[in-house]
């Protein structure tokens, strides 16, 4: 690189995507993903395959960041869904963490034990019960905020602001497209 941040975000060397043929050889399928070396050496790495590896690699710095405040991963995602979405239930938050019922129950006693969250029965319906942060949680919220942020400044390193804006984009079209979640704008 020439040491300036690229403008836009590339996949794969060319513009166009590496085509493959399908399994079936009926049709040809494009491939998005990268390339490394060449030749009979070269490899291909799908796009999926690309994403899952930075899924484990952001996994993994915010395990570092967040064990020494004694949080999981788990921990902190409810965290940050109920700083932007209060009073939700326990399936509610379990739907929007990724994780079962039974998990959710364990992750809302832990959080609720270190007076991070607290929950009130809901005025309409006596058996849910709607957690908050606390003042506590919420204070811990944003000095995480600030660790997690520096995170992704690690990862988006290197990209100019109008990449980074590009890139963020593309990801959150591509959890639209999936239909994994996220508020429209």
């Amino acid at each position: 690189m020439n040491g300036r941040a690229p403008d836009t975000i590339r996949s794969v060397p060319s513009q166009q995507p590496a085509i493959a043929e399908s399994r079936t050889g009926n049709h040809q399928a494009p491939r998005y993903g990268h390339h490394a070396g060449s030749g009979d050496d070269a490899l291909f790495f799908r796009l999926s395959y690309v994403i899952a590896r930075l899924d484990r690699a952001i996994r993994r710095g915010l395990e570092e960041r967040l064990a020494p405040h004694g949080l999981s991963v788990s921990q902190y995602t409810t965290l940050s869904v109920l700083r932007n979405r209060p009073g939700l239930s326990n399936a509610q938050l379990a739907r929007r963490s990724f994780m079962t019922p039974q998990a959710m129950n364990e992750v809302i006693a832990s959080l609720e034990e270190a007076k991070l969250i607290r929950r009130e029965v809901d005025r309409n319906h006596r058996r849910i019960l709607r957690a908050r942060l606390t003042a506590r949680g919420k204070r811990l919220f944003e000095r995480l905020d600030d660790e997690i942020g520096e995170l992704e400044e690690q990862m988006l390193a290197g990209l100019s602001p109008a990449a980074r804006r590009q890139f963020t984009e593309a990801a959150v079209h591509c959890v639209h497209t999936m239909g994994a979640g996220l508020p429209d704008s």
